[in-house]
């Protein structure tokens, strides 16, 4: 085999790779785009109402200035007193 017919005979493989795999993608594009509009469709149907996943958190908590300005000022001590040692 000589080297020009070696080089085309790659050349030809790599555009016939290349093209399975552009024509391979473009496929799987059109084929999500279809199955997402089918389950757009589906859901739209099925729609079920919003439930919080944790009831007891949503709503708020009930602590007042004086409690919650104690909390903070005894963790930024804490924290301040950790990283002073270091």
């Amino acid at each position: 085999m000589s080297g020009q017919s070696l080089f085309m005979e790659g050349v030809n493989l790599l555009v016939l790779g290349m093209g399975f795999v552009f024509i391979f993608l473009v496929f799987l594009v059109f084929a999500t785009n279809v199955m997402s509009k089918m389950i757009c469709r589906h859901v739209a149907k099925t729609q079920t109402p919003e439930v919080p996943l944790y009831p007891e958190i949503s709503q708020p908590a009930s602590i007042d200035d004086a409690q919650l300005i104690a909390v903070l000022t005894a963790a930024v001590h804490c924290h301040r007193a950790k990283h002073s040692q270091s």
